[in-house]
């Protein structure tokens, strides 16, 4: 009778939030019974809400110890160690747990989540489908067993997943978002958007949530809307350094140039190593007639991306037109040029018609009017590009280079 009483005291102790009522409950229970295996479990639980990793683990190997065929003690304690971050460990508890009780459908979701996160997607899926054998309700084992199918290209079964979760939780964040996302990449922004709605409503504080539905409707040339989600994706979550790197984008494409320079410099003063923040600041820059920091933003996009070839188009570009001569550099923008063209394997009208106004700058027209004329002839020349090359042809049949 004792152990029952002290048993509802513990219950109603938890029930109440009262964790140090609970263990001592709990720690009498034991000084009465040291048998007790369920005692050492739920005092092993009590330790587990309360964050004491280790207690917890002292507490479910004393129950593992009583009762080498308890189940949920394994079980309890590689969610311990997950916790810990001990994965391998975690993983065999579960497997032993699953053994001894194969009906268990949290276990195969942990483990699950286990095989997910060391990329053994295969396993992971097969742990999934068990849980939701078990448990055709587990809306979690559907959301991440549909993060797995996206992951291998399977997009029907992912969206078939993620429709089956928000069936049966449609307050289930994680799966709008989910949804949303595998949309937004497929390219169909309504349905993205409409996702995102839904996952804004459930949890409106969560900054990217804003910061991808702003780059929906980015993609969809609703620049006032995209503008009002970056702000707020920024407001909260100050860190999120691409959504200052988009907003810059949209200001740049709404000709506020100033406000485009400012956002780009907030994501380079969240992520130094943002080359594209500094490629488009740069972009900013040279519209604004800023060319020195334009060239200063070029460079370094090219250090932290040497492979980024519309960097050294564009760089070459400046040092060949330029019209401010203290800036134009022909040579220094045919190497630049000769690189735009390796690095798109010469397939780019721009990145060689470029390379013609930096050979015309070193005075070499030859070179020049050749490359300028085989870029009027490559895939994706219109009829304006044509007859602006052509105009540069005829200045340098001239013997003159072209200046912007």
């Amino acid at each position: 009778m004792e152990i029952e009483k002290l048993s509802k005291q513990r219950y109603d102790a938890l029930s109440k939030g009262g964790y140090e009522k609970a263990l001592s409950c709990w720690n009498t229970i034991l000084q009465i019974d040291p048998q007790n295996v369920e005692a050492y479990i739920n005092r092993g639980n009590t330790y587990a809400v309360t964050r004491n990793w280790d207690e917890a683990i002292n507490n479910y190997n004393e129950a593992i110890r009583l009762d080498p065929s308890c189940g949920l003690a394994y079980g309890n304690r590689g969610n311990t160690y997950q916790h810990k971050g001990k994965i391998n460990e975690a993983m065999v508890d579960w497997s032993k747990a699953i053994q001894l009780n194969p009906d268990n459908a949290e276990i195969y979701y942990n483990r699950g989540r286990a095989y997910q996160e060391k990329s053994n997607f295969d396993k992971a899926t097969d742990d999934y489908s068990e849980a939701i054998r078990l448990n055709p309700k587990y809306s979690e084992a559907y959301n991440n067993r549909g993060v797995i199918y996206r992951h291998k290209g399977q997009w029907d079964r992912a969206f078939n997943d993620w429709n089956e979760a928000i069936r049966i939780s449609p307050k289930y964040f994680n799966a709008y978002a989910n949804r949303g996302d595998a949309y937004r990449y497929k390219g169909e922004w309504d349905k993205a958007i409409s996702d995102y709605d839904e996952a804004a409503q459930l949890e409106p504080e969560v900054g990217k949530i804003y910061y991808h539905r702003g780059n929906c409707y980015f993609k969809k040339g609703d620049l006032d809307k995209a503008l009002r989600d970056y702000n707020r994706a920024v407001v909260n979550d100050p860190c999120l350094a691409e959504a200052y790197y988009e907003r810059g984008n949209v200001y740049r494409r709404k000709g506020d140039l100033d406000k485009a320079i400012d956002s780009y410099n907030e994501a380079i003063q969240l992520n130094p190593k943002a080359a594209e923040a500094y490629y488009n600041r740069a972009n900013a820059y040279r519209q604004r007639g800023d060319w020195n920091s334009a060239i200063g933003d070029w460079n370094k996009t090219i250090q932290l991306k040497p492979n980024v070839a519309e960097a050294h188009n564009n760089l070459a570009w400046l040092l060949a037109t330029c019209p401010d001569p203290s800036i134009r550099n022909g040579r220094k923008a045919v190497e630049l040029a000769l690189k735009a063209c390796e690095l798109t394997q010469w397939k780019k009208w721009n990145c060689v018609g470029t390379l013609g106004a930096a050979y015309a700058e070193t005075n070499d027209f030859t070179q020049a009017i050749k490359y300028q004329s085989q870029a009027m002839c490559m895939e994706g020349v219109t009829e304006k590009n044509r007859a602006e090359a052509q105009q540069r042809i005829d200045l340098y049949e001239q013997q003159k280079p072209y200046h912007a």
